[in-house]
């Protein structure tokens, strides 16, 4: 009886590893095939595998009753939308998203903008947080040092800043 139940664990635990090793697999391969300029509907573990060959990546996690839409643009752009779960990749509508821009120095750009036509702060973890004036639906913000900017998008008004000052915006595969 004992090695009957060993036997049965032993099985259950490889098929489980067997089912997590081809999940990861797919996930890897369709990671491999985001085309840029191409809205690609993913899964949160695809979005992890695509983070690992473009970090960093940002986004807002994982949102009930929404699907994550990945584009990656020829400047190493990177733009993570939550489309409702009836909305085609590519859909025209606006939603949150979540864009990482790679290979910018963005810190001291937001740093120093005209306080005239921005609000400028600074958070607890480093970052400056900016909102231009004239795209009050967008926050943006960076880090000393980083070769990056991150956008948040919301057309819902003041959404954008709430979510980055709260600490719903993270990395791909950090805490978000």
């Amino acid at each position: 009886m004992l090695l009957a139940v060993v036997a049965v664990g032993s099985w259950s635990i490889r098929g489980a590893q067997a089912d997590n090793a081809a999940e990861a697999s797919a996930s890897a391969a369709a990671a491999e095939r985001i085309e840029v300029g191409v809205p690609t509907v993913v899964s949160a573990d695809t979005l992890e595998e695509f983070s690992a060959t473009h970090s960093p990546l940002y986004w807002a996690g994982e949102i009930p009753d929404t699907k994550i839409e990945l584009t990656l643009t020829a400047t190493s752009g990177t733009f993570v939308r939550y489309l409702p779960t009836d909305a085609e990749a590519g859909d025209s509508d606006k939603y949150l998203t979540v864009a990482t821009y790679e290979a910018i120095s963005g810190y001291e750009g937001l740093k120093t903008a005209d306080k005239e036509i921005a609000t400028v702060e600074s958070s607890k973890s480093g970052a400056v947080i900016t909102v231009f004036d004239d795209r009050p639906l967008s926050t943006y913000f960076s880090f000393q040092n980083a070769a990056f900017q991150v956008e948040v998008f919301s057309p819902k008004k003041g959404e954008s800043k709430k979510l980055t000052d709260d600490g719903s915006i993270g990395l791909v595969g950090g805490e978000a």
